[in-house]
């Protein structure tokens, strides 16, 4: 499992035991993937089935309908789930029309930050590289906004595949997982900057004492010359 996977499982894992927060990570995912195919059918689309199950169970909490995940034949690593629902089209509408999700309590933020990221978001293993994006399409100026107000600014890059929302600092990467409550992420990041700081450390004292040991050598090669003249004459 990625380090990413590892980082989703335990968004779905996590017990929510207020509804409002419940609601805000749903709200969330719907904001990054959900997609409004009529005035009244929704399309959800995950990677995992897992995260489809967990879905569900909101779904049928805030609108009453579970959704039957279905395997894309054309992508194979999609499921694909629809609910016939008309608040829960006009509830992603009004998502990803007007500034997203005002949070009910003081954990929600939280919660709709990590439906976003369940939904839309990748990282990377901070042991190898920092990298935190985003996959939001047209939803990502909205949503560049609303971080920038929390005070971490993401950059934007335009792709092949379409819009990208990124971090490559890994003090903002760890900002944004802290607003998240991702704590294992931000316990990960900080454990790799101190390992880098310990390996650094090590590689400046090693190129230190080679130095030294090379000078030394060249020292004592110079005495051994002086010594050998001095016998010799």
């Amino acid at each position: 499992m990625s380090f990413s996977s590892e980082q989703k499982q335990e968004i779905i894992s996590h017990p929510y035991k207020s509804s409002c927060c419940r609601r805000a990570l749903l709200s969330g995912y719907l904001f990054a993937r959900g997609e409004i195919l009529d005035g009244t059918r929704v399309r959800i689309k995950a990677e995992k089935e897992a995260t489809i199950e967990f879905l569900s169970r909101l779904t049928k909490e805030f609108f009453g309908r579970e959704l039957d995940a279905e395997r894309s034949k054309k992508k194979k690593k999609y499921v694909y789930s629809d609910i016939d629902s008309a608040s829960a089209a006009k509830y992603i509408k009004n998502l990803q029309e007007n500034s997203l999700y005002i949070a009910k309590c003081a954990t929600c933020e939280s919660s709709f930050l990590r439906g976003v990221f369940l939904g839309a978001g990748r990282i990377t293993d901070p042991e190898k590289q920092y990298c935190l994006e985003f996959y939001l399409g047209d939803r990502t100026d909205i949503f560049s906004s609303y971080l920038e107000k929390l005070g971490v600014t993401p950059s934007v890059s335009d792709k092949k595949t379409g819009r990208v929302l990124y971090y490559k600092n890994s003090s903002k990467i760890e900002d944004f997982a802290a607003f998240a409550a991702m704590n294992k992420t931000v316990f990960a990041i900080m454990n790799a900057k101190i390992s880098g700081e310990i390996r650094n450390s090590v590689n400046r004292i090693a190129n230190c004492e080679t130095n030294n040991i090379g000078k030394a050598v060249k020292a004592s090669g110079k005495h051994l010359e002086v010594i050998t003249e001095l016998a010799n004459a």
